[in-house]
């Protein structure tokens, strides 16, 4: 692609995705949308009637309906908005449906605790019939959350504090992106440049100590000048999750915010337990790397620095594309078939151009199919960025064979496809690079994959459980417990580096935080990737055919259920401790290949 962006009208055709496939017109998409408008009242007029088996039938048959309709809408009017952000059209059709998912929303306020109300023999029993099979597992749910469910009037009442309970995010949001200013630093060509949250990663990965020091302090010293205030945000909204845990009747914050994944406290617990048995694994990788940098005694601000190891993969986008489907030949014809005609068919908007949203995603509609949205480059990493968003996206088509209703799979295991996908990709390039430079390149690639995506989304889940028992205990949140407990973490963790005191304040950079217990997700299901993948290279046939069992799963089961299926059992420990036994074994590979380097 040239330098200068070109405007969306200029790219050709063929190089965009062809979201005419969910709307071959816009007249079509405003139909929909009336449609659904007048669907609502329908919906509310059910209210006071779902006691009766016939009447929930109806209304559960055109909630999803309009439910099914509804996601289509936003769908095509937000990949509409991210092609252009600056076509104020394709903003109002955003906003309008935006309006519409929240009238729809409230429409539908009275359905659970109106069925919550019923006796636990009618939920059982309608749970129990054929007709209602593809709501079985809404009715479930229901069922799990009655122990946790207040009289109406409390319910109303803890609803009503949503507004106050979001407050922190929000505040802590507002402060870091917009009144937070960081100094100024020089760069590798001694000009000033301010740091920011979105160059400060590219700072530290600079080939200069000097700059990577410099945007570590620039960085770290400015929060900590907040010392006050981020506590405060941040202790307000551990507080928050303690309150709605205590006032619907859960043991913790922690358990509480696995609950709706049907997910055990041991699965966090064990994840912890596994990851600390291996933590000496990690200093040796971060250790290698320190020796093939040059660094004598590594810093934190020497984290991100790559190795340089001459190797990359610089293939146009149709040639990259065609690579990463050869490189899963190992998940069967049908798997291959299906990324081809995500490709002949445009289901992909691949190249960056004028106002197109940032980063990669993979989104779509049950009625149409996935799409993927990419600003490539010609580099490994934007390889595996197809590789990871084209998982995402075979997941959904495999899925979708579901009814509708029960197509949409959890969080919990969102990133399962994706990361097989990339370490698949991953293992087939080293064995087609059998060059050193090459191998030990792509070794770091999925080593480093592995520290940040595991070894650091669990040092971050143990913060959040260390914070919400001491709130729980009654042990006040301030600057000193804070950062006396991550950086206690950071020494664990890290025990080969030298201590940086301002690595402390860490914590306060990570919003993912003001979405409590949510990071334990990704190591989960990076650990639960590696496992998988592992057992498809070395059973082959027999391990795709479960690893698509999975897939197909979609919403049907919960997470520790779907992911039996392909052979990994999230309950125990072992699949993340099967994980370890590849990094460890992927580590050893590195230590030899680069020992003389």
């Amino acid at each position: 692609m040239a330098d200068k962006l070109l405007k969306r009208s200029e790219v050709k055709t063929e190089d965009t995705w062809r979201l005419e496939d969910i709307y071959e017109t816009e007249e079509l998409w405003e139909g929909d949308f009336e449609t659904v408008k007048n669907e609502i009242p329908k919906l509310a007029a059910y209210a006071g009637t779902l006691s009766n088996k016939d009447s929930l039938k109806e209304m559960l048959d055109l909630l999803y309906k309009a439910e099914r309709k509804l996601t289509g809408l936003f769908a095509y009017a937000r990949m509409r908005r991210d092609e252009d952000n600056a076509v104020t059209r394709y903003q109002g059709m955003v906003a309008r449906t935006q309006s519409l998912i929240t009238q729809f929303s409230a429409a539908m306020a009275f359905a659970a605790p109106e069925l919550l109300s019923a006796e636990k023999e009618y939920l059982d029993n309608v749970k129990n019939d054929p007709a209602f099979s593809d709501y079985d597992m809404f009715i479930d749910d229901l069922i799990r959350r009655r122990p946790h469910t207040l009289s109406a009037n409390e319910e109303k009442l803890i609803a009503m504090t949503g507004e106050m309970g979001s407050a922190p995010q929000t505040i802590y949001g507002m402060l870091t992106s917009a009144d937070m200013r960081f100094p100024e630093i020089e760069d590798e060509n001694g000009e000033k440049i301010r740091v920011t949250q979105s160059n400060y990663i590219p700072l530290v990965m600079s080939r200069s100590e000097k700059v990577r020091k410099a945007a570590f302090d620039a960085l770290y010293s400015t929060y900590m000048s907040y010392s006050a205030t981020i506590p405060a945000i941040y202790s307000a909204s551990v507080s928050k999750d303690v309150f709605y845990a205590r006032s619907a009747n859960y043991k913790s914050a922690l358990v509480s915010q696995l609950y709706p994944d049907n997910v055990p406290e041991s699965v966090y617990e064990n994840l912890i337990l596994a990851i600390n048995e291996n933590l000496s694994s990690l200093q040796r990788f971060v250790g290698v790397n320190g020796r093939l940098n040059g660094i004598d005694k590594m810093h934190f601000y020497d984290l991100y620095l790559a190795p340089e190891l001459g190797f990359d993969i610089k293939l146009p986008f149709s040639e990259a594309y065609d690579l990463v489907v050869d490189c899963l030949k190992v998940l069967g014809e049908d798997y291959q078939a299906v990324l081809k005609k995500a490709k002949d068919e445009r289901w992909i908007d691949p190249y960056e151009n004028e106002g197109k949203s940032s980063g990669a995603y993979s989104w779509g509609t049950y009625d149409s199919h996935p799409y993927v949205s990419i600003n490539y480059k010609e580099d490994l990493d934007h390889l595996q960025t197809i590789a990871h968003e084209m998982g995402h996206s075979l997941h959904t088509w495999y899925s979708n064979s579901q009814p509708y209703p029960k197509s949409d799979y959890s969080l919990f295991v969102a990133e399962v496809a994706s990361t097989v996908n990339e370490i698949l990709v991953l293992m087939e390039l080293m064995e087609r690079h059998p060059e050193k430079n090459a191998q030990a390149y792509l070794l770091y690639s999925l080593l480093d994959s592995f520290r940040g995506t595991v070894f650091r989304q669990t040092m971050f889940a143990e913060f959040e459980k260390i914070s919400h028992e001491m709130c729980e205990n009654g042990q006040p949140l301030t600057v000193e417990s804070l950062n006396g407990a991550y950086a206690e973490l950071n020494k664990k963790y890290y025990a080969n580096i030298e201590f940086d005191e301002l690595i402390s304040a860490e914590w306060m950079r990570i919003p993912h935080f003001y979405r409590s217990f949510y990071v334990y997700k990704y190591a989960t299901g990076f650990s639960a990737a590696m496992a998988i993948a592992g057992m498809i290279r070395k059973e082959g046939k027999t391990a795709v055919e479960r690893y698509k069992s999975f897939l197909k799963a979609g919403g049907s089961l919960y997470p520790i259920d779907a992911l039996k299926l392909a052979g990994i059992d999230m309950s125990s420990p072992e699949p993340v401790r099967r994980a370890m036994a590849e990094f460890n074994e992927l580590l050893r590979k590195y230590e030899e290949v680069t020992k003389d380097m």
